[in-house]
């Protein structure tokens, strides 16, 4: 009987160990495949740091002039 039963979580967890992998997506980005930022690309700091910064400020403006 116990081995039944031992048997049977075994085969319980090969399912659900299974199912879980199954809904892991082949190709979307995942952590692992990310890359730090590269500041010799003009792209990566107009995005990453120029713009940024300039929504900002105009945030802060737009307020200001809201509040007039």
């Amino acid at each position: 009987m116990r081995a039944l039963i031992h048997k049977f979580k075994n085969m319980v967890f090969l399912f659900v160990t299974g199912f879980i992998y199954g809904q892991l997506p082949t190709h979307s980005p995942n952590p692992q495949d990310n890359t730090p930022l590269d500041l010799n690309n003009l792209f990566d700091v107009i995005v990453f740091i120029v713009l940024p910064i300039v929504l900002f400020i105009l945030y802060f403006l737009w307020r200001k002039q809201v509040k007039k």
